[in-house]
């Protein structure tokens, strides 16, 4: 008789049919009740038959191999060994080398005797996974498998709706040491519903330090474009400039040799008066300098190490610049006589542009012995630890505000020279990355007579270096926050 899961559970009440029906737990989506036949729902109303799964005598798959030796048989799973190979049937005589390729293979168990795997895991079907077993297949408390690949989650479990077990292993979850900002994870689990660990050791290395924020530019040339020189009667003109944010700043236009249409500088976003120079009968005044520009806010540091989805944990990444610096006022335009005709005023420079800002920082990478996302686990014995969580980067230097151009030369006055512009703010500081055994969205993982030990929180990246320059300093970056350290925490 035949049965899915839906009707697994009255199956199970039938006390003729326990002992029969002992392997079911283990098995997919559908059992045969008379010899444990597993069978794998196709999705489209079908079922394609799995390998036969025939319970050997004085075996009880209610029990691990270490109470039932029995169940240590070629029946029941797949066998996984560093000897193994590739293609290899995954009988005891011919293991495989992946614990990956032995849960494709459809059998209710996986066993993995000792030694270490540097393949990642991911499991995405019912199975119970089985260390504790020399590679004689003998079961042994002190022969466990170490499953640590050298970076990426170490083990996953995506959207498994029955029950996943694993027992007797060590995982170790590991940061790749060449990228900022990358976490270590030992095991993963998202939209499942049944997984259980039990006297597993999982163990989380370093997060790595995040990146430094970058630092930019706003303008080119050290400093600004100078003032026309006039010619004759004809006045210098003050040149307009435009930085890469698109403010801008304008010298003002010398006066004519009548002493007609002198201007002052100017910019936007507006800074300074009227600094124009005077006309006089028979003398005048030079352009006055331009006022420096104004600068600007720090950059914030950022206030989290990073989220948790279905995809995994993401470390917060620099995405904000600092402000720049504003521009600084154009130079004022030169002065002339009113009379004489031959001696019009020199073009004020432009102002300088402010510095750009500096980017904020990545924050760290985090240390996770146990992710969990809207998933059911039980965590029971062995142990959970992590590592330092990585240093938050430091915030961008800002820009130094560019140098304003110099006033140009007239027939007596000539022009201003433009303002300086304001440094550029520095960047935010990156988060330090988390040092937690246990983090979860959703349900929390259910934890008992397991050893629990967090490492130490990152620290926060500090703000950037403020931009100087000539005129005024932009502001310095904030911090980043420091991480968390603790046994369980919720993202």
């Amino acid at each position: 008789m035949r049965s899915n899961l839906v009707a697994l559970g009255v199956l199970f009440a039938l006390p003729a049919l326990g002992a029969a029906l002992a392997c079911c737990s283990q098995l997919p989506t559908c059992v045969d009740a008379n010899n444990c036949t597993a069978y794998q729902d196709a999705g489209d109303g079908s079922s394609d038959a799995l390998p036969d799964v025939v319970v050997p005598p004085g075996c009880d798959l209610a029990k691990s191999p270490k109470e039932s030796p029995a169940c240590v048989s070629d029946d029941v799973g797949v066998f996984v060994s560093p000897q193994g190979k590739d293609g290899a049937t995954g009988k005891k005589t011919d293991p495989l080398r992946s614990i990956a390729e032995a849960v494709g293979k459809g059998k209710p168990r996986v066993y993995v005797c000792e030694g270490t795997y540097d393949a990642n895991v991911a499991i995405t079907s019912p199975v119970a996974i089985y260390g504790g077993l020399t590679c004689l297949w003998d079961a042994s408390d002190a022969s466990r498998p170490k499953l640590a690949p050298p970076k990426g989650i170490a083990f996953r479990v995506t959207k498994v709706t029955g029950a996943v077990d694993v027992e007797d292993v060590d995982i170790v979850g590991s940061a790749d040491a060449n990228t900022p900002g990358d976490s270590a994870i030992a095991v993963f689990v998202s939209d499942s519903t049944n997984v259980t660990i039990r006297n597993v050791t999982l163990a989380a290395g370093p997060g790595t330090a995040g990146a430094k924020g970058a630092s930019r530019s706003n303008y080119a040339g050290a400093t600004a474009t100078s003032g026309g020189t006039s010619s004759g009667a004809t006045s210098g003109k003050g040149p307009t400039c435009t930085c890469s944010d698109a403010t801008t700043s304008k010298g003002g236009n010398g006066a004519e040799g009548n002493g007609a249409n002198v201007a002052f500088g100017s910019s936007v976003p507006a800074v300074g008066g009227d600094n124009s120079g005077g006309s006089k009968a028979t003398s005048c005044d030079n352009g006055t300098d331009g006022a420096n520009g104004v600068a600007n806010a720090s950059g914030a540091g950022a206030t989290s190490a990073g989220s948790l989805s279905v995809d995994g944990w993401s470390t917060m990444t620099a995405v904000k610049n600092a402000p720049n610096g504003n521009p600084a006022q154009g130079g004022g335009g030169g002065g002339a006589p009113t009379q004489g005709g031959t001696n019009a005023g020199g073009g004020g420079g432009c102002g300088g542009c402010g510095g750009a800002g500096g980017s904020s920082a990545q924050s760290g990478g985090s240390s996770f012995g146990l992710l969990a996302f809207n998933a059911t686990v039980t965590v029971t014995g062995g142990s959970l630890t992590t590592a330092t969580g990585g240093a938050g980067g430091m915030g961008g230097s800002g820009q130094d505000g560019q140098a304003g151009g110099g006033g140009g030369t007239g027939g007596v006055c000539k022009g201003g020279t433009g303002g300086n512009g304001a440094g550029g703010s520095g960047g935010g500081g990156g988060a330090g990355g988390h040092s937690v055994p246990v983090a979860f969205v959703g349900t929390e993982p259910k934890v008992t007579n397991a050893t629990v030990t967090p490492g130490a929180k990152g620290g926060s990246g500090p703000g950037g270096n403020a931009g100087g320059g000539l005129g005024i300093a932009g502001a310095a970056g904030t911090p980043g926050l420091e991480g968390k350290a603790q046994n369980t925490t919720a993202l």
